[in-house]
């Protein structure tokens, strides 16, 4: 059974509780994309973390010890890419799957370059998401 320990986006992170082990995190900026992805992930036993914004996730102490991050590329502030590009600077090394409504090759080129594992367009079927997820849990085992 899960528990949702507060909807606030502005304060901090939501936390849905799950399996135990690593948190999935999920930077996006859109609440219904969070939402939908943390009840997605929590229905397939995982443990979520979302945040709201790329300030947020880079403010939380827990982004070096996470399972897997599912991020937006298109987010006000700092993009995507650029969050991937501060965890590689801080030697912070986690499975990432990008999340994108607008893919082009300089996305997909500077992507490759930060090791991104996997580049979802919006909209994706939820199953590969979760495909995605498992094999990021895997290669950190």
């Amino acid at each position: 059974m899960s528990q949702d320990i507060g909807p606030s986006r502005d304060a901090g992170p939501t936390v849905v509780i799950g399996r135990d082990e690593k948190p999935i995190c999920i930077v996006d900026d859109d609440a219904v994309v969070c939402d939908s992805l943390s009840a997605l992930l929590d229905a397939h036993g995982f443990k979520a973390l979302a945040h709201a914004s790329s300030a947020a996730f880079l403010a939380d102490e827990r982004r070096g010890r996470l399972g897997c991050l599912i991020i937006d590329q298109h987010m006000p502030g700092t993009d995507g890419l650029g969050v991937l590009a501060t965890l590689r600077d801080e030697n912070i090394t986690v499975p990432s799957i990008l999340i994108t409504g607008r893919l082009d090759a300089s996305i997909a080129e500077r992507a490759a370059k930060l090791a991104v594992m996997a580049i979802l367009e919006k909209p994706f079927p939820p199953g590969r998401l979760i495909e995605l997820v498992r094999a990021g849990l895997d290669s950190r085992a």
